[in-house]
């Protein structure tokens, strides 16, 4: 079984080509999808030490619009609509926006 490479240590893959891939996340767009940059190698070491290079160029990526002093109403928000909204069906996004939005964040006194 394979070994799972912890958080921000990017991922390696063998190709259908017989190269090997190295990517790293290097930030996020407006959306909060990821951005990410590869390397390619012949053999697996040589695609790890240049995804190592890769890495230290340019460090590990904050997340988008996440931050420590963030409301708790803005990432709510946040989250509605960059993570839950888009798997959600049309009635089942007016259900949670009526919930979120005239319920949970005026009546816990966090503002949006």
């Amino acid at each position: 079984m394979a070994k799972k490479r912890k958080n921000g240590q990017g991922t390696v893959r063998l190709r259908k080509d017989g190269r090997w891939e190295g990517r790293h996340i290097v930030g996020y767009d407006e959306n909060g999808k990821p951005k990410l940059k590869s390397v390619l190698a012949k053999t697996k070491a040589e695609c790890v030490e240049k995804l190592k290079k890769l890495q230290t160029e340019y460090g590990e990526a904050a997340p988008f619009k996440i931050s420590p002093d963030m409301r708790s109403g803005d990432w709510i928000n946040y989250w509605y609509e960059n993570h839950s909204k888009p798997t959600l069906r049309p009635t089942t996004q007016k259900g949670y926006e009526e919930w979120i939005y005239t319920h949970a964040i005026p009546a816990s006194g966090i503002s949006h």
